[in-house]
């Protein structure tokens, strides 16, 4: 039976590690975070796009930057497979970072620049 645990060489090591779905893991290490979905279920479960954009790790894929992991956790919701309030909230907020249509209206500043007048 091949080793199914994350790989040290890819996630470095393990902070945490939770099973959302079954078989369908979301790690996070220090060298990398993200999601980890055996080859097979990707090829079951995700659009071949999303799927595309994982990385081979032995017989799954992990999915390590930002873009790819929010895709597989918008699908993953979306199918009702992942359930858990708290990951779904996660995967609600990450949107909203993107949409104008929650725009804080705050703005970012350069520290160093900053000078304040007194």
């Amino acid at each position: 039976m091949p080793d199914s645990r994350p790989n040290a060489n890819l996630w470095g090591n393990i902070i945490s590690c939770g099973e959302i779905a079954f078989g369908i893991y979301e790690i996070v290490g220090d060298k990398n975070k993200g999601i980890m979905i055996s080859k097979a279920d990707a090829k079951k479960i995700l659009p071949e796009a999303v799927a595309a954009r994982g990385e081979p790790e032995g017989e799954n894929l992990c999915f390590t930057d930002e873009l790819s992991t929010s895709l597989v956790g918008d699908e993953l919701v979306r199918q009702g497979l992942v359930t858990d309030p708290e990951f779904i909230a996660r995967q609600e907020a990450l949107k909203q970072l993107d949409d104008a249509e929650y725009d804080t209206g705050f703005e970012t500043f350069n520290e160093i620049e900053f000078e304040l007048e007194l």
